[in-house]
């Protein structure tokens, strides 16, 4: 198998990185085989508005709920259920057509919207027919001739999707005005894993970089993640171990090495510590 990424998709408009259109349209799409697992390159969120089915998610099944959100980041893979029976609107976008400001990328980051280990899948509550409204707003302002107001517009709509998602999802998505210490260090904390996490195992050298002392990392972490820095860098390592052991072709001894292990063995050691079997053994269920 040979895991596809599929970059972001312009339709009628070519000069927003922000898209919208309904689930059956989106599944519409030729070559791309969506109900395979595959990643983007751009963060995606769908309103489920009637039907039955599933989403599966980084080796997690969802079942799909009317009125209910589903938040998906750039890199994660997932695949649509292909018996599904389900609509609703797709909500695709950039992270740098949302980040136009410094304020913007601070929210982005510490928001828990976009995370990699709590996927953000929620009911949309009392708050669901205005989101739908503003999904269909933002189509509305797509279909419009592009003028040097229509990107503020786009992202001062998508913004207010992110305000009331983070209002049904829970008051520990901070805004970048009132996130603590402990929440923008554990914030940069996270991009910089992300960053390095294929070459640098060690809580020391994140420390390094955040000119912080590994004890008020580790203090951080627990406090923001309930985790300690080593296992938030393992857990990152094996997520992605799993990914390539599930999706792509490369040995066990090429994922070790692209992974920077001295050597295989203390591969298949940490991957059995943190998952329980083997590399090879969790290949075979794929």
């Amino acid at each position: 198998m040979r895991l596809e990424t599929y970059p972001f998709l312009f339709t009628f408009n070519k000069k927003q990185y922000i898209n919208t259109t309904t689930i059956r349209e989106r599944l519409s799409r030729k070559p791309h085989n969506l109900f395979v697992p595959h990643r983007t390159d751009f963060y995606m969120i769908y309103l489920f508005t009637d039907g039955t089915g599933s989403h599966m998610v980084d080796f997690n099944l969802y079942n799909v709920k009317s009125r209910s959100l589903l938040f998906i980041s750039q890199g994660q893979i997932h695949s649509f259920d292909p018996k599904e029976s389900y609509d609703g609107r797709a909500l695709i976008f950039t992270e740098s057509f949302f980040c136009r400001s410094q304020r913007d990328r601070d929210y982005f980051r510490n928001s828990m919207l976009f995370d990699n280990y709590r996927q953000p899948y929620f009911e949309a509550g009392d708050d669901y027919d205005e989101l739908l409204g503003i999904f269909l707003e933002i189509y509305k302002e797509l279909k419009k001739e592009t003028d040097p107001l229509q990107g503020e517009i786009l992202h001062n709509l998508l913004y207010r999707i992110f305000l009331l998602s983070q209002r049904q999802f829970g008051n520990d998505i901070e805004s970048a005005d009132t996130a603590s210490g402990a929440q923008k260090l554990v914030s940069e904390f996270k991009n910089l894993v992300e960053q390095y996490y294929q070459t640098h195992k060690w809580v020391k050298f994140y420390a390094q970089r955040l000119a912080v002392s590994q004890k008020t990392l580790q203090a951080a972490t627990a406090q923001v993640l309930g985790k300690s820095p080593k296992e938030w860098i393992s857990q990152r390592i094996l997520l992605e171990a799993k990914r390539i052991l599930a999706y792509e072709t490369l040995s066990v001894k090429e994922l070790s090495a692209m992974m920077h292990f001295d050597d295989v063995t203390n591969f298949i050691k940490f991957f059995k510590k943190n998952e329980g079997v083997t590399p090879s053994d969790f290949r075979k269920h794929f």
